[in-house]
């Protein structure tokens, strides 16, 4: 994902995956923008999580209900790893360098330990740890193309599977590879066999957390 002399915005915004053009930062210009930038802006009293994408700043989409379900996943997924001792699990406002140029926010991360050196998660604004397992939470200005480059990102630096749990469908898809995919309706769970053996999530339970419970009659 190279810049060229002739770049348009329009190109620029086509091989960001089509993302809103107000979610690009134009300062820094693209392509010149750094890890330093990504942490300015996180530290900064605004608390703005932009991701770095090849010189890019690009804001991560946000919004209530996903941080809701997001907040929910990882909480069970911690709950589950501290129970087996299997590893470490973020939230969305944790950043990790795939690589070189590349910074990305996943709404949910899963790190086992064989990923961890000396069995101490890093003491760096940045960890350049690549997660076992990522999960996205699609928000209003979620893109396609845009989630298809995440999934291009993750698998090529070494994620073993990912998520996307789409709200509006009360459904998710995992992705086991960039071309082996399962889709998960509401009646299904979110599983992830290889990386977490044992780990079920039912979609009900999720989705069950955005609406009161009714209480059971005595």
């Amino acid at each position: 994902m190279v810049a060229t002399e002739t770049e348009t915005v329009a190109d620029l915004i086509d091989r960001l995956g089509g993302v809103p053009a107000h979610r690009i930062r134009l300062k820094p210009a693209p392509g010149t923008a750094t890890e330093a930038d990504v942490i300015r802006w996180m530290d900064g009293p605004q608390k703005r999580l932009f991701e770095l994408i090849d010189g890019v700043l690009v804001e991560k989409a946000v919004g209530t209900r996903e941080g809701i379900l997001a907040s929910y996943i990882s909480g069970r997924l911690w709950e589950f790893a501290e129970e087996n001792n299997l590893g470490v699990v973020a939230g969305a406002g944790a950043p990790f360098r795939l690589r070189l140029g590349l910074v990305r926010f996943p709404d949910v991360s899963f790190f086992s330990w064989d990923r961890i050196p000396g069995d101490e998660f890093p003491n760096e604004a940045i960890a350049g740890l690549i997660p076992d397992l990522a999960a996205e939470v699609l928000s209003e200005s979620n893109t396609p193309a845009e989630i298809e480059l995440k999934l291009d990102h993750y698998f090529a630096t070494g994620v073993r599977a990912a998520w996307v749990v789409d709200p509006k469908a009360h459904s998710a898809v995992l992705y086991t590879s960039r071309t082996r995919s399962k889709q998960i309706g509401i009646d299904g769970d979110l599983s992830a066999p290889k990386v977490l053996p044992g780990f079920r999530l039912p979609m009900r339970d999720l989705f069950g957390v955005l609406r009161r419970k009714k209480r059971k009659p005595r």
